[in-house]
């Protein structure tokens, strides 16, 4: 008994250091967001998403990595900003060109370190929101061109365990 109990709550313990995030599409056509490493339990690397539409991933406790937003992808993965190995479903980061929205979730003291990012390139805005209502009273983080924008190539802070939300084309 006392092993299946110990399981139960280290499922219980790692949900609760997740961070959710939600990924917004704003732009004018379909965008295939990656995510390197995977979210998910290593299960979503990438996805499509259409105009105005939008998708929640989970975050562990620890992780290190990157969102961005692919362009002119097919169905095989192949993309004209924002590549990837793996197709589709990302297994490396890209190579270089697009606009990064960047996390270390509880990477010192309970907090949260993020931001938008240009520095390996531009390919739409990004913007980073922090949920509203928290200890964490920032608005959104945008990047908007290369090395533009209300926050773009700096760091913020939240405390961990608060939601967050990645828009793409976010005005």
């Amino acid at each position: 008994m006392l092993p299946r109990v110990s399981l139960i709550l280290g499922v219980f313990a790692s949900i609760a250091a997740a961070t959710n995030v939600t990924i917004i599409n704003s732009c004018g056509e379909t965008v295939w967001p990656a995510i390197f490493p995977a979210a998910n339990g290593g299960e979503i690397g990438g996805f499509e998403l259409t105009e105005n539409d939008y998708l929640t991933i989970i975050l562990p406790e620890g992780y290190s990595g990157r969102i961005w937003p692919r362009t002119g992808c097919d169905a095989s993965g192949n993309c004209e900003t924002g590549a990837c190995q793996g197709g589709i479903n990302c297994t490396s980061p890209a190579a270089g060109g697009p606009t990064l929205a960047q996390f270390t979730i509880d990477g010192y003291a309970k907090f949260d370190y993020f931001g938008p990012s240009s520095v390996d390139g531009f390919n739409v805005p990004v913007a980073i929101t922090p949920d509203y209502g928290t200890e964490c009273n920032l608005g959104p983080v945008i990047c908007t061109g290369q090395d533009e924008g209300e926050g773009c190539d700096e760091t913020f802070a939240c405390p961990t365990g608060i939601h967050y939300t990645v828009g793409f084309c976010h005005s």
